[in-house]
């Protein structure tokens, strides 16, 4: 059973359900006042929600849809779609999103059709060479699925039809394209990090010891330099294309960062 489910199963106190409202600024807004004037003390809760607000401030979906935010201790629901299902959750310290998309037409097929751009607003896909959103097109066989799960960092989208049965997992690599390799590209490299990934304190570690060699060093335009990087038990790719001439490998753990070949 997905995220969704397990929410949608929960105990839920009445008080914290809203289902006469649409999961919009107003309504967001209107429900941390109620939370605040009831004394929910969940801190968690009420800064889900502020992120709530945010994500679907402008999003195409947030009409006809419900919204499930949960905290440390409880929970609050937004709508009463059954169709569009947003849920918001922490876990270390990270907010993660998740979609959920429960098809009721097309005979019961998650068809490549089904899977729209709209359902991946807001997200910023840590795979710029091929995006979770055309990945998870392409995973669609022509018969269609019946259910199909798309996991991109603290992002995933749920498809599911009436039908239980289980289905494929699409799951994103962190590949991050330079189109130049300069201090410029790089550092905006690490402002993403620090967006998308921001207790992944050594990976962003290993971008700034890139930058300053970068600045200390001749770069050749010729080569299309790669680099694959070790840290926070992850490990992620920048590169400038799918092919490269010079890659490196760079190790962040206790003794701090390791680079080879050892220079640029």
């Amino acid at each position: 059973m997905d995220l969704p489910a397990k929410l949608s199963t929960l105990s839920m106190d009445t008080s914290l359900c809203y289902p006469r409202f649409q999961p919009d600024t107003e309504s967001i807004m209107s429900v941390m006042h109620d939370l605040k004037e009831k004394n929910i003390s969940d801190n968690t809760l009420l800064s889900n929600l502020d992120f709530a607000e945010r994500f679907l401030q402008y999003h195409p979906l947030k009409q006809n849809s419900k919204l499930l935010v949960k905290g440390n201790y409880s929970c609050v629901q937004i709508g009463d779609s059954k169709q569009v299902i947003f849920t918001v959750r922490s876990e270390n310290n990270q907010v993660f999103v998740n979609v959920c998309i429960h098809n009721i037409y097309n005979g019961g097929k998650v068809l490549k059709d089904s899977i729209t751009a709209s359902h991946f607003f807001n997200h910023s896909c840590q795979d710029e060479f091929k995006s979770c959103f055309t990945q998870a097109q392409e995973a669609v066989p022509k018969e269609g699925l019946t259910s199909l799960q798309v996991i991109c960092n603290r992002f995933s989208v749920t498809y599911s039809t009436q039908f239980q049965s289980p289905g494929p997992t699409v799951e994103t690599k962190c590949r991050l394209k330079l189109v130049n390799f300069t201090a410029e590209g790089l550092l905006n490299k690490k402002v993403w990090l620090q967006k998308e990934k921001p207790t992944c304190h050594g990976l962003i570690a290993c971008v700034h010891y890139l930058t300053k060699q970068c600045l200390t060093t001749s770069i050749s335009p010729l080569f299309w330099y790669g680099f694959v990087i070790h840290a926070d038990k992850e490990i992620i790719k920048i590169c400038r294309g799918e092919i490269v001439n010079k890659e490196y490998v760079l190790l962040h753990d206790d003794e701090g960062i390791s680079m080879f070949p050892p220079t640029l």
